[in-house]
């Protein structure tokens, strides 16, 4: 059995006895008979530390006792002491973390109704679950009242009562099955239920809470937030955005948006306007290739380098060539040392573009596929499409005459 100290918030280090060591796959698990290292649980990360010289990087609960992962045993044997220490940093983030989703759960509740159903804590963000959806007005309101209710600082309370006890209690949230004595943690003057995990002493020591993103999850939402340096990190980050995007479009900070707006309406304009021109050019190279194109049982074949074009450009003309004549296209443009083909056949035509695919595949050693109609693929290669495409025109050519 292990004697936990981690609930103690005035002790960082204590001393205690190796129980047992034993080997596991991430190095030893090493046993104590006390500890202030707080093991994995109840939705919170493990704290990480030193037993003597022996880097801890892992701990967890097995029964009453709780096993401390290390990558090696560095001087550790059973039956000696040694001095037991967790990571400062690291305990102060996980505790501020859990504060937070307790205030954030707690005026949730009071504020909407809400219902805690999930609980996640990650190295860079923490998520929890509601049963009811909250929408971009709400979310803002519930983090205003969250930060509000950090500032004024109230101190977190802990209790322990028997199963007995803890029945006649009116808490927001109590796990089940509870045996022994159960601890309550009451933070910042909002929330109180049972927990297992560490906490700030006061609400002032989570900082900040910022809910970074929301999204509907199971009838509910599921909402991600930083509190404590992590909050003030992501701040940070999304300042040094905002100023880049400004910069970028000579504005000022509360202007990016708009003008980040605008240029993308612009843009999109500006990409009709191009569709468009290349759909009216298209019907002009339409009309130029079956001018020239060999033709076999009525049926025209035109196989084509486009150069510099891309795959909205074959798809373009490809339809302009079979909207014109009966007619097989068989168009291809050039990116680098891959050749991108596109197969089309207009209405009435009976041969298969699926089945022309694979021939060109077979040709190119390249691979692509689509419909009877309609189909496209690609292929490395790094030169000789001239001769390849010269192949592909006999090819149908004889088909067709066949």
């Amino acid at each position: 059995m292990t004697e936990k100290l981690y609930y103690n918030p005035e002790l960082a280090s204590c001393i205690a006895t190796v129980l047992d060591i034993k080997e596991c796959k991430d190095g030893v698990d090493v046993l104590l008979d006390r500890t202030v290292i707080f093991p994995e649980g109840g939705g919170q990360l493990a704290d990480m530390g030193r037993i003597g010289q022996a880097r801890v990087t892992y701990a967890y609960e097995d029964g009453d006792s709780i096993w401390h992962t290390c990558p090696a045993a560095e001087g550790l044997e059973t039956g000696k002491e040694y001095e037991v220490r967790f990571d400062v940093e690291r305990r102060r983030d996980h505790s501020a973390q859990h504060s937070g989703e307790h205030m954030l759960s707690g005026i949730a509740k009071a504020l909407f109704g809400c219902v805690n159903v999930g609980f996640h804590m990650a190295e860079d963000y923490s998520s929890v679950d509601f049963d009811l959806f909250l929408g971009n007005d709400e979310i803002r309101r519930l983090e205003q009242a969250v930060n509000r209710q950090i500032q004024l600082n109230l101190p977190t309370e802990c209790k322990y009562v028997s199963a007995e006890e803890l029945g006649g209690l009116e808490l927001r949230k109590k796990a089940r099955g509870l045996t022994g004595e159960i601890r309550i943690v009451y933070v910042g003057g909002v929330d109180s239920c049972t927990c297992c995990g560490t906490h700030v002493l006061r609400s002032g020591e989570i900082g900040a809470l910022k809910i970074s993103s929301h999204q509907r999850y199971k009838g509910g939402v599921r909402i991600f937030f930083l509190c404590g340096m992590r909050a003030v990190a992501a701040m940070q980050s999304d300042a040094h955005i905002v100023d880049a995007l400004a910069r970028r479009f000579s504005a000022k900070a509360e202007g990016a948006l708009a003008a980040a707006i605008a240029q993308g309406e612009e843009l999109t304009e500006a990409k009709r306007r191009l569709k468009q021109k290349v759909d009216e050019l298209s019907a002009l190279k339409a009309a130029e290739l079956l001018n020239s194109a060999p033709e076999a049982k009525g049926i025209k074949i035109v196989t084509k380098l486009v150069d510099g074009a891309d795959m909205y450009e074959l798809n373009s003309l490809s339809s302009a060539i079979c909207l014109k004549a009966p007619a097989i296209a068989a168009l291809f443009y050039r990116e680098g040392d891959t050749l991108y083909y596109k197969l089309a056949r207009s209405e009435g035509v009976p041969n298969s573009m699926k089945e022309l695919c694979l021939t060109v595949n077979a040709m190119l050693s390249g691979r692509g596929g689509g419909r009877e109609d309609s189909a496209q693929g690609s292929a490395r290669c790094p030169g000789g499409e001239a001769e390849v495409i010269a192949q592909l025109q006999g090819y149908l050519v004889n088909m067709l005459r066949a």
